[in-house]
């Protein structure tokens, strides 16, 4: 792939021959139009199409997360990408077609800004669960004025609860009303944390999965 950048060609899409013009990441690019399509059914190319599409259908669920949690480190990529390039190989377990994701290695942000000391999650009457965390404000980059990010995916459910605005680090705990549905379900629990501008976030942290509790 070329990237096109010149006054003859300008703002560049579309098909012209065999070459098809694009925007990607605000540059124009090149590629020559593919000859022959091939679907190889090699078992290799078969496990690794079979892990993407858990790693589509995984990021579905929390895209809207994912897009801050990855965007100081999606140079180049799109979020969704490095999401995908940061875990495909590391949280995939099993083997083909038997595959399932180990949550305790999943990575939901990544970023240089300082993360989480003594986090902790758990799951208490009233289908609620309660992340805290202890201040650190000071250490590094981190700020009191950070939000905290936290989330819980209910894979069973195939649904997310997240919050990254209502709390900071001072505050040191944030807690979730989940639906009643989710109760006997088991959720896993995620903390980090980003600025108020969102231009740097921290590699997130596993805290826990619990089972929810009426």
């Amino acid at each position: 792939m070329a990237i096109v950048q010149n006054p003859i060609t300008g703002r560049t899409k579309k098909k012209f021959g065999t070459a098809v013009f694009s925007k990607q990441f605000g540059k124009n690019t090149m590629r020559t139009k593919p000859i022959e399509v091939r679907n190889p059914k090699t078992l290799p190319q078969k496990q690794q199409r079979s892990k993407f599409t858990l790693m589509v259908e995984l990021a579905r669920m929390f895209m809207g997360f994912i897009r801050t949690g990855f965007k100081q480190v999606a140079i180049g990529m799109s979020q969704f990408n490095v999401f995908v390039k940061s875990n495909i190989s590391s949280v995939i377990t099993g083997v083909y077609p038997a595959y399932s994701i180990d949550f305790t290695h999943l990575v939901v942000s990544k970023g240089t800004l300082t993360g989480a000391d003594g986090e902790t999650a758990g799951a208490v009457a009233g289908h609620k669960v309660d992340i805290s965390w202890v201040d650190n404000s000071g250490n590094g980059d981190a700020l009191a004025t950070d939000n905290a990010m936290g989330l819980l995916i209910n894979y069973t459910k195939k649904s997310i609860m997240q919050d990254s605005t209502t709390k900071t680090r001072v505050d040191e705990a944030l807690q979730f009303t989940v639906p009643v549905s989710w109760v006997g379900d088991q959720v896993h629990a995620y903390l980090s944390f980003k600025t108020p501008l969102n231009d740097k976030v921290a590699d997130s942290k596993f805290l826990a999965s619990v089972t929810i509790l009426a």
